[in-house]
């Protein structure tokens, strides 16, 4: 399969980068700022196309790597041309799904193919692209094929559906965004012990990144440790007594979720005392 990306930002950079290193055939780029495209396409090694009927003539699948916002509308001003007629078309939106596809006077195959990925760098994060976990739905016709290709490179896999979409965005977003949150709150309540920003960090990130490390390898019950864990009311209490109402929010949503953890873990413990607290 010969794909060929329409936009040239992180995500095309990074997903272009990736497949063309593990073999998998990529005809170039297209971009409302050719600047862009020939960055991408050279970044890749790959071609520049300067119109989009070009690229779409020279690949069986087009991916869209635009903004959410702009899949509808780029898709729209592509869809009526003769060349796009028959081909696989996708987009790499984790809250958008693949019915955006849906066209009553063309003949497409639409699909989304998400990762579970931070794209962060478009020159450096196809280096660490290998540890994404991709989420692919769409029409059942080549749903199979688009799935080898990603497989193909050694990458994890999954199948979801359209109407899954919006609450599968949101686990991501919970794991990825919202941490950024917890930690950032963290930060600020060193800060108003006395710390610095920059010492507040530093002091946080070796507990933050082992955490996750742990998380990953053992399981988040496994992993649980703390004054929820141990049914330790009075340092909760303690903690409730002395944050803010908008961290003391924070705190005790995060808190009920971890609770349940903790019950996992230790289903002989009576932690009613503890829920009565939250």
């Amino acid at each position: 399969m010969r794909i060929g990306f329409i936009g040239a930002g992180r995500v095309g950079f990074t997903m272009g980068k990736f497949l063309t290193e593990h073999g998998v055939s990529v005809s170039g780029y297209f971009s409302r700022t050719p600047e862009h495209a020939m960055e991408a396409a050279k970044f890749t090694d790959t071609v520049y196309f300067e119109d989009v009927r070009e690229l779409i003539k020279n690949s069986d699948a087009v991916i869209l790597t635009v903004s959410d916002n702009a899949i509808r509308s780029v898709f729209e001003s592509i869809s009526e041309l003769p060349e796009l007629a028959g081909k696989i078309v996708c987009h790499t939106s984790g809250a958008t799904s693949s019915l955006v596809f849906n066209c009553n006077t063309c003949q497409v195959y639409g699909y989304s193919i998400h990762p579970i990925y931070a794209v962060s760098d478009k020159h450096k994060s196809y280096k660490n692209f290998s540890n994404a976990f991709i989420t692919i739905e769409g029409s059942p016709e080549h749903l199979d094929d688009v799935v080898q290709v990603f497989r193909g490179t050694g990458l994890n896999v999954g199948v979801t559906s359209p109407d899954s979409k919006m609450k599968y965005h949101a686990a991501s977003v919970v794991v990825s965004n919202l941490v950024c949150g917890m930690f950032s709150a963290g930060v600020q309540l060193l800060e108003e012990c006395g710390f610095d920003e920059e010492s507040a960090i530093t002091a946080l990130t070796p507990l933050f990144r082992d955490n996750a490390i742990g998380v990953s390898e053992k399981g988040v019950v496994e992993q649980l440790t703390g004054p929820l864990e141990r049914n330790d009311t009075e340092t909760v209490r303690g903690h409730l007594e002395v944050l803010d109402e908008d961290k003391k929010e924070l705190y005790i949503a995060a808190s009920k979720e971890v609770l349940k953890l903790a019950k996992k873990k230790n289903p002989d413990r009576d932690y009613t005392e503890m829920e009565g607290l939250l």
